[in-house]
């Protein structure tokens, strides 16, 4: 006859853990069971009621949403806070609304434990929620300060609703980038494709995912050069999925290639002081501001004034420095700014169209600044066309001319102008002009006085000089009108 035996459970020393399923979807409840047992497995039917039970193991998903586990009243309680549990002889059952409902947002495996008093799990619950399917696009740069027209590194992963890669995420992508702006130099910000072929913002772009990720460094696509220093905001859109977190870069400029001139104003007036600013810039029109402190800046292409008075900047002391000469100019993260009657003031004195240029020695102005110099005021009387037969006629002649080995009986002929204080010939002063036109004793005149009209700038007839007709002579010719500094011609046998 068989012994007929009834073993009992001993002390409950565990709690074991089951789920319905091993793969449960990310941000979805997942039921379990609880056993509480003893160390040989039985369940310890004397366990039961309401029990305060502490889950661990499982982490927060990328995006920052914690797992939870649903007490007895079905509220979502954070894993690692006590949550109550409801035990029936030993057993929790989430689908009989015991609580314990799990609900994961980290993908991968993770190893789940249930603690009370001194109640543990000897072995874990392992769970592998596989991560959803791509919503969104991250963005990472192997530098966020490239230098502008250097080529930098765009990591992409897809990531699903939490923030988890998107492992599923895979093969050929038409992503378009944006968010970076052309250089002001025109020069389109670009990202290459899976064939390195690099493709300007805002066109699709072939990019290759490998498990969610796209690396430059295997393949993928995705070497970003910008050329504006700005701070740019970079996303990268394919169809419905873009990036909701822009990633910041912030180009600096590249060497200082260039100057580049601006003034205060393209049509100064001779002789008037205006304000020229000169700028360093890299290859993309970018400020080049590394490039500071006192610079020997050369200045080129305005000519003298008729009068011969030269062009000037005023260096960074105030000291007027004629055009051709090295001028030290400040400048402060490259720029240098004329202050005052300081660092760039300028002056120029031949009226017309001009066009200034700048060197260091090194860098230049790509394109000269054109400038459009206007004649000043009417100040002056000025010899214009003169002629001699015979004689020699010195250089300049403009407000005091001179002409030697004039024969006896010899003539000249000259018109009169009118002329700012440089000798630039001014028109349209809105008034007719009278000249008179005299002769010391010995020389005669003819055609005086000259007329020049309302709106004109040269008289419309010549006067003619007649020398001696005997001996040596020196005669002064006097171009005069009222209001107005006079010309002279002297005339020497």
């Amino acid at each position: 006859v068989p012994l007929a035996l009834t073993v009992s459970a001993t002390t409950a020393t565990q709690l074991a853990l089951t789920a319905a399923t091993a793969t449960p979807a990310l941000g979805a409840g997942t039921a379990t069971t609880i056993k509480a047992t003893d160390s040989y497995g039985n369940v310890i039917s004397s366990y039961t009621g309401s029990k305060s039970l502490v889950f661990s193991g499982a982490a927060a998903s990328p995006g920052g949403n914690a797992p939870t586990v649903t007490n007895s009243t079905g509220t979502a309680v954070a894993f690692g806070t006590a949550t109550a549990i409801t035990f029936t002889a030993g057993v929790a059952e989430a689908a009989k609304g015991s609580g314990g409902e799990i609900v994961l947002y980290k993908s991968g495996a993770t190893s789940i434990t249930a603690t009370q008093s001194t109640l543990t799990t000897p072995t874990p619950l392992v769970l592998t929620p596989p991560a959803g399917a791509a919503s969104k696009f991250v963005l990472a740069a192997a530098t966020t300060a490239p230098v502008a027209g250097a080529s930098d590194e765009l990591t992409i992963t897809a990531q699903d609703t939490y923030g988890n890669t998107a492992t599923s995420y895979a093969g050929s992508k038409s992503l378009i980038f944006s968010g970076a702006n052309p250089s002001p130099g025109g020069n389109q910000p670009t990202v290459t494709n899976a064939s390195g072929t690099a493709v300007a913002f805002g066109t699709a772009t072939a990019i290759s995912f490998n498990a969610g990720v796209a690396e430059p460094a295997k393949g993928s696509g995705g070497k970003a050069v910008l050329y504006k220093v700005e701070t740019a905001s970079l996303k990268a859109t394919q169809e419905a999925l873009t990036t909701p977190t822009a990633l910041t870069i912030t180009p600096t400029a590249a060497a200082t290639a260039k100057l580049v001139l601006s003034a205060s104003t393209t049509t100064p007036t001779a002789g008037t002081a205006f304000n020229l600013t000169t700028t360093a810039q890299d290859a993309y029109g970018n400020t080049a501001t590394a490039y500071t402190g006192s610079k020997n800046i050369t200045f080129g292409g305005a000519a003298a004034s008729p009068s011969g008075t030269l062009p000037t900047v005023a260096n960074s002391a105030g000291t007027a420095v004629n055009f051709g000469t090295a001028t030290a100019l400040s400048f402060s993260a490259g720029v240098a700014t004329a202050s005052g009657t300081t660092n760039g003031s300028a002056k120029l004195y031949k009226a017309g169209a001009t066009s200034v240029t700048a060197s260091d020695g090194t860098v230049s102005t790509a394109t000269a600044l054109a400038l459009t110099v206007a004649a000043g005021t009417a100040t002056r009387l000025a010899v214009s066309g003169l002629t001699a037969s015979p004689g020699s006629i010195g250089s300049p002649c403009l407000f005091a001319c001179s002409v030697t080995g004039v024969g006896n009986s010899g003539t000249i002929k000259a018109k009169a102008a009118l002329t700012d204080a440089n000798g630039n010939v001014v028109a349209n002063t809105g008034t007719a002009k009278s000249v008179t036109v005299t002769v010391t004793t010995g020389g005669t005149i003819t055609g005086s006085p000259l007329s020049i009209a309302t709106g004109g700038a040269t008289s419309a007839t010549e006067f003619t000089y007649k020398s001696p007709a005997s001996g040596t002579f020196t005669n002064t010719i006097t171009l005069a009108s009222t209001g107005l500094t006079s010309a002279t011609v002297t005339v020497t046998r």
